[in-house]
């Protein structure tokens, strides 16, 4: 070898990794003064070094050209040592590019020509047959070679040779199961270089992967945070990245996807920017799998999409840079004899990769499903219909048309899951999914929003046609549902709202429809019309109910009770709400609202202390106060009933308490205890709204109740006919059978007075005796009324 060509060798060697581009110009002029010169082992030198520079630039055609001509150089001079080392060089740009039968081949006439070569060129050898065994899944063979290596490193001192093979065969053992001998080797890595370098934090990947197969998951973020931070220091952007995927998919197994986000963010910017294609998509995949994992099923959906396009885009770049390649250096004359095979793997390839992309593409699919449709009824759910009613705006607004909305709720769906169970409760949604699309129109959607509400877009519907569309509603609701051998009848309340007369957003139509809702479900008119509200959304009035109290906006009114002489013996206590800001609001607007969020025990209270307070001043009356669901269940009712009468200075006799038959019959044993605690204090106790269909009539007799009150739907069904009136008469009799007196509320026609009368009901209560009165307009009717008779009422 002249002494200039070695010089220049040495110097471009020396930049190898420095600047890369001066060290191609150097190797390429060795080889133009090699070539004339004469000189083949620095022409073999030179092509060598400059195939290992292009192939690293991702130039590997070039480098399989310059590596042969430097084999056909080594073999043409006889250096066999020489020729060995190209062909290590050959198999691993051949196991590199996934062309691992021709890696194979090269590898084997490496580790035969080398006759005496050195320990290090040895365990080169030796590990590049590992890798290639095992990317043939030549599970012994590759396991074998891997040993060799690492016996050749060991036996030589080659530390750092020594630890690069302890890391691919601890990689290798754990993949085959070996975990124990796998934690040993990567140990040892870390002694090997004292914990500190690039090597330490491939060690350290390698044992978070270890430990995370273990399901030492704990231990595994631990050392990929540690490989992580180690590759941060060395700069080293592609330790950096499988790091940071290796925490993240840590940390998704621990669930903690929020903070696997983070890591992904920064891993897919970096992954970007450096045109890493392959980390990029596997990080994209992990980032998916988070935000799934986070309940954010549309966003996973669109990131899953973007994942599988990235993963075929890699494979298609690859296929294609492999067939340049093969093109580029005539692979195909010299490969001809085995084309079949390599065609045959091909397809196995593809069809793998088909598979693949099927499997992604029913994800996808069943991910869009999880994201828009509602899994019980397989409606549409609050997302889905979010877009279809901005599109259904969108059109109506353009071409001058209205769009009706409806928010329907099953009443007492509660109960039905309390008597019969949750899985029949189940199949009714199911059953009303299925009618409710049968009663409207086929470019109607109708959408299940949670619980027993549905919501039904109707575009083209409008104020002329609306009764019709709620009365098709309703009567899908006629027909009784048979469930598994159990049949229930069902009634929803429905609430309509119309754009653009009611609002002119999903927002907005969705408040006016749920007020709408509400006071149907208070009125029990089956449907109401958002237009007719006060345009409140339950939120806003809920949040103007806390300070109501406190501002003095409520007050009470009596609606009294007269006897079978027309006197009025009892008065019942009813609470209003005049707010200086939104007006009357009525009681069927607030209750609600108050009684799922706990307010209802602050109103009961007040109402109770204020209606003993007014009860005072009229010695004739006695005053009926309600009891909700909420304060019969507070263990404290007792003490505030005793407070209140100790405190207004009136005898307990002359207290009613009113609880619903519906809130009774929901939880009977807990009822039955506090009504006895109540009863004992002296109260008048009220079954109300009874006959409604809630009570237990068997267990009637247990109760400890003086009165109770019927239903107002039995007082209005009497007009009906004959079988109506029987069965008042027969709810009548059994309550006067079991010696309770008997009142009716919603009296509010001479004929139903008189009807009442004659089956015994004594105590009367509706518009047709008195509207509810303020406590002036009370007190001025008690001031006149002359009692001739002694307070003898008992309910």
């Amino acid at each position: 070898m002249s002494p200039l060509c070695d010089q220049l060798l040495g110097q471009a060697r020396a930049l190898r990794g420095i600047d890369d581009l001066r060290a191609i110009l150097l190797f390429e002029q060795v080889i133009v003064l090699a070539r004339r010169q004469h000189t083949p082992a620095a022409l073999a030198d030179a092509l060598n070094g400059l195939a290992g520079l292009e192939h690293a630039r991702g130039d590997s055609p070039g480098a399989l050209l310059h590596l042969e001509e430097a084999l056909a150089v080594r073999e043409a001079a006889q250096d066999d040592e020489g020729a060995a080392v190209v062909l290590c060089n050959l198999g691993a740009v051949y196991l590199d590019l996934g062309n691992f039968n021709t890696a194979l081949e090269h590898l084997l006439r490496a580790q035969a020509t080398s006759v005496q070569t050195t320990p290090s060129r040895a365990a080169v050898v030796a590990g590049n047959l590992a890798r290639t065994y095992d990317a043939l899944n030549m599970s012994q063979e590759a396991l074998v070679c891997s040993t060799q290596a690492l016996q050749l490193t060991q036996d030589a001192g080659l530390v750092p040779a020594e630890t690069a093979v302890s890391i691919n065969h601890a990689d290798l053992l754990r993949r085959h199961g070996d975990f124990a001998q796998a934690g040993t080797l990567l140990e040892r890595a870390l002694e090997l270089v004292e914990g500190c370098g690039i090597l330490a934090a491939s060690s350290l990947q390698g044992l978070g992967q270890l430990r995370r197969d273990e399901g030492r998951l704990p231990e595994a973020l631990s050392a990929f945070r540690a490989a992580l931070h180690m590759a941060e220091e060395e700069q080293d952007l592609d330790v950096i990245l499988e790091a940071r995927c290796g925490v993240a998919q840590t940390l998704l197994q621990l669930e903690r996807p929020q903070d696997a986000l983070v890591l992904l963010e920064a891993a897919l910017t970096d992954a970007l920017a450096t045109g890493r294609a392959r980390i990029y998509a596997r990080a994209l995949k992990l980032q998916a799998q988070a935000t799934e994992q986070h309940g954010d099923l549309k966003a996973a959906l669109t990131l899953w999409q973007q994942a599988h396009a990235a993963e075929t885009n890699v494979l298609q770049a690859e296929a294609e840079k492999r067939t340049r390649e093969l093109t580029a250096r005539g692979e195909l004359e010299k490969a001809r004899a085995k084309l079949e095979h390599e065609q045959a793997r091909y397809e196995a390839e593809r069809e793998a990769k088909e598979k693949q992309a099927r499997e992604q593409a029913a994800r996808l699919q069943e991910l869009e499903r999880l994201a828009l449709y509602d899994a019980l009824t397989a409606l549409p759910n609050r997302l889905l219909l979010a877009e279809r009613v901005c599109a259904a705006l969108k059109t109506a607004a353009q071409q001058g048309e209205q769009v009706m909305l409806g928010v329907l709720d099953l009443n007492k769906f509660k109960e039905v899951n309390d008597t019969h169970g949750h899985q029949t409760g189940d199949l009714l949604l199911q059953q009303v999914a299925q009618r409710l699309i049968g009663a409207v129109d086929p470019e109607h959607t109708v959408a299940r929003t949670g619980g027993d509400e549905f919501v039904v877009l109707m575009p083209g519907v409008n104020n002329r046609n609306r009764q019709e569309v709620a009365r098709q509603l309703l009567e899908a609701f006629d027909d009784r549902f048979y469930l598994d051998g159990i049949e229930l009848s069902m009634r929803p309340s429905v609430g309509l709202a119309c754009y653009p007369q009611d609002a002119s957003d999903l927002a907005g139509l969705l408040e006016r429809a749920d007020q709408a809702m509400y006071r149907a479900k208070a009125r029990g008119s089956g449907f109401e019309f958002g237009g007719t509200s006060v345009g409140l959304a339950p939120a806003t009035l809920e949040a103007a109910l806390h300070g109501a109290l406190r501002a003095g906006e409520l007050h009470l009114e009596y609606q009294p009770l007269e006897d079978d002489c027309g006197q009025w013996v009892a008065v019942e206590a009813l609470l209003r709400w005049r707010s200086p800001i939104y007006g009357n609001v009525t009681p069927d607007q607030f209750m609600p609202l108050a009684e799922r969020s706990g307010l209802s025990l602050a109103l009961g209270e007040w109402t109770l202390r204020q209606a003993c307070t007014e009860l005072a001043r009229w010695p004739s009356l006695m005053v009926a106060v309600n009891v909700s669901a909420r304060q019969l269940a507070d263990p404290g009712l007792p003490n505030q009933v005793r407070r209140a009468l100790q405190e207004a200075g009136v005898v307990p006799a002359r207290l009613a308490l009113e609880v619903r038959e519906e809130e009774v019959a929901r939880a009977p044993e807990r009822s039955h205890r506090a009504l006895a605690e109540l009863r004992a204090i002296g109260v008048q106790l009220t079954l109300d709204d009874f006959g409604g269909g809630h009570a237990n009539f068997a267990g009637l007799t247990q109760l400890p109740v003086h009165a109770v009150k019927l239903d107002r739907a039995l007082i209005h069904g009497m007009d009906a006919g004959a079988r109506e009136l029987a069965l008042v008469q027969a709810v009548t009799n059994l309550a006067r059978a079991l010696d309770l007196t008997v009142i009716a509320k919603g009296v509010e026609t001479s004929t139903q007075r008189t009807h009442l009368q004659e089956m015994g009901v004594r105590r009367l209560q509706g518009f047709l005796v008195a509207p509810p009165l303020s406590v002036d307009a009370l007190h001025r009717h008690m001031n006149a009324q002359i009692v001739t008779t002694p307070f003898t009422l008992q309910i």
